[in-house]
């Protein structure tokens, strides 16, 4: 193999994945070393060998060794253990492979495999995927692939978008550019139309994702304005719902003891196939004979109707998030030109009728292929990035950032730095002060999410600057600069303005708390909960300006001549600082009673000897005026 390879393009799926590239002048998928051009995104570590099966094979060897059989790994990569998703799927019967907490609380697998027990991780699972497409690349294009762009969720986490490199280089790839499916999906489209221009909305859905991106395009370049998503909303989410309908038809005939772990697999692959038959028909029937004994069959039809009954709930999800994507940057329906379908559950009727009629009627494209477009716009964008075609200039795309990022200051109020919906590469900057009097060291928290208190927010990692100047509480300035590369891949860096102490961190997947507070859904979660994050937010606000009163007095209390002045208001000040911190921002009316009676007991001291600027509110009132005036 002498010949250099062209960088590939690989959608690396829940369900599917596939790889693709551009070479004279057209863009192809790669058929695997089998010959289709999908491959199951399924792995097989053998029990008593060195050796790992992927896709239909790994399917084959799974039936005798079920627990051996991975997959859905695109749905645990980059999550920790304790993580409300990586748990989900743990308490799901079907998932009979066995999710462990790995080093650093990470989710790994534990199996036997060449007769010991190991730990896998998701990223290794997902690496044995991409060897595989790398492998059937190098044979059709007689050449040694070892770059790609490879396609992730518009909404996946700094974590997850690490992880899913780590997979990669564990593959021998370099990866040139991690690119959200929809802009691919998007990207291939326009390739091959080359006069569109205008909004698009992409809705992608797969087998284990949602994500829906307003893109707008002219004849020089692609623009992401906005991201939606969920990681957790897909064609797995339709076929557990119709595992879930079935298996209690299965224990009102029968009984419980009849779902078995085999069973179970039976019954995930027969809904899987009626999914998709009720995409071209009316009505299918689910047939499992001798489920327990031989004549234990169990036989049942269900009509579209009935399914888009019971799927009602996980269609809604999906097209509330095409609201919230137009809402995010300020468009209507009508300011959408064409609507464009990628990922296979597009295929499903009732998705394609929905979107019709919430956008008044229009049509949404349908003659893409909705499996292969992702992979083919990885291809594109990957020969963009290598050879730099004059024909594929206007395919240079800025993605955005699909979460805010920020720090944690005094009280666990999070400060924004970089804006959810913000272009990639972005850079942000925070002036933060210190809180304590002659602090020595500072400690930044560095989150990621929607809500103004950090403890509903996602921790990416922390670092610490030492050696600080001694002065009083806000004296001592800091800013705080974030760095967003095209990845998303996030840096920060701190620095204390005086002195220039510095401080580096990269955030990747090895510290990185993922979910450490279990939020299932952080920008759904941050709309449900808007008033409550701005009391939120007044509350930290008002908790600063009174820590700021406590540490000036304290800082200059020398300055009160008197010593029985002077141990008074040292008394009310550590009487002050407990309300403060046992305080409650539910309960604010306290903490408002606190300071009222500290400031009537020390006003008339202080002022004689220090310069105190007092702040004035009420905190009552705030928290009033925003249950009476809710967001609508």
């Amino acid at each position: 193999m002498g010949t250099e390879a062209p960088a590939i393009g690989i959608d690396l799926g829940t369900s599917f994945s596939s790889a693709a590239v551009y070479q004279n002048g057209k863009v192809e998928v790669i058929p695997t070393k089998e010959g289709p051009r999908l491959v199951p995104s399924y792995i097989f570590y053998h029990p008593m060998k060195l050796k790992v099966s992927v896709g239909t094979t790994a399917d084959h060897m799974g039936i005798d060794y079920i627990n051996n059989f991975i997959f859905d790994a695109k749905r645990i990569i980059g999550r920790k253990y304790d993580d409300v998703y990586v748990q989900k799927l743990k308490n799901r019967s079907e998932y009979r492979f066995k999710i462990v907490r790995g080093d650093e609380d990470k989710a790994e697998y534990e199996m036997k495999h060449d007769g010991l027990i190991v730990w896998k991780s998701p990223e290794q699972a997902s690496s044995e995927i991409l060897k595989y497409l790398r492998e059937s690349a190098n044979e059709y294009l007689g050449a040694e692939v070892t770059e790609a762009v490879i396609s992730v969720p518009a909404h996946f986490s700094n974590a997850q978008r690490a992880a899913t490199k780590a997979a990669a280089e564990l593959a021998g790839l370099r990866v040139l550019k991690l690119i959200s499916e929809p802009v691919a999906g998007a990207i291939y489209y326009t390739k091959e139309r080359s006069n569109i221009e205008g909004t698009l909305l992409v809705f992608d859905m797969g087998g284990g994702t949602l994500d829906v991106s307003i893109i707008k395009v002219s004849k020089e370049k692609f623009e992401v304005l906005s991201v939606e998503g969920d990681t957790f909303l897909g064609g797995r989410d339709y076929d557990n719902v119709l595992i879930d309908y079935f298996k209690t038809k299965i224990i009102k005939k029968f009984n419980q003891s009849y779902v078995t772990p085999r069973l179970l697999r039976r019954l995930k692959e027969k809904c899987v196939v009626l999914k998709e038959k009720l995409s071209t028909q009316n009505e299918y029937s689910l047939n499992l004979n001798c489920i327990k004994n031989e004549n234990d069959d169990f036989n049942m039809s269900l009509t579209r109707d009935k399914y888009n009954e019971i799927t009602n709930e996980t269609t809604t999800r999906a097209l509330n998030l095409v609201q919230k994507c137009l809402t995010g940057v300020g468009l209507s329906k009508n300011d959408i030109n064409e609507v464009i379908l990628v990922g296979g559950m597009t295929r499903m009727p009732k998705i394609r009728e929905e979107l019709r009629n919430f956008f008044g009627g229009k049509n949404p494209k349908t003659d893409v292929n909705p499996d292969e477009a992702v992979a083919l716009g990885a291809a594109i964008q990957a020969s963009v990035l290598k050879h730099n075609f004059k024909e594929l200039e206007r395919y240079v795309v800025a993605e955005v950032m699909p979460l805010s990022l920020g720090v944690e200051v005094s009280p666990r109020l999070m400060f924004v730095a970089i804006k959810k919906n913000t272009p990639l590469p972005a850079q942000g900057c925070l002036k933060i002060r210190t809180t304590v009097n002659d602090q020595e060291k500072v400690t930044f928290p560095i989150y990621e999410g929607e809500r103004k208190n950090c403890a509903f927010n996602t921790l990416l990692g922390e670092f610490t600057i030492n050696n600080l100047p001694k002065g009083k509480a806000g004296d001592v300035k800091f800013e705080a600069i974030f760095f967003l590369n095209h990845d998303g891949i996030l840096d920060v860096e701190a620095h204390e303005t005086s002195t220039n102490q510095k401080n580096k961190l990269t955030v990747t997947l090895e510290n990185y708390r993922l979910c450490q507070n279990k939020i299932s859904n952080i920008i759904e979660d941050a709309e449900k909960n808007y008033c409550d994050d701005i009391l939120y937010e007044k509350y930290s606000d008002t908790c600063i300006d009174i820590l700021q009163v406590y540490n000036d007095i304290l800082y200059d209390i020398k300055l009160i001549s008197s010593q029985t002045d002077r141990s008074f208001v040292e008394k009310e000040c550590k009487g002050l600082k407990i309300s403060l911190d046992n305080s409650v921002y539910t309960e604010i009316d306290e903490l408002e009673r606190a300071y009222k009676s500290f400031r009537g007991a020390t006003e008339g001291i202080v002022k004689q000897a220090i310069d105190i600027k007092w702040p004035d509110f009420s905190l009552s009132d705030k928290f009033n005026s925003l249950q009476m005036n809710p967001k609508s």
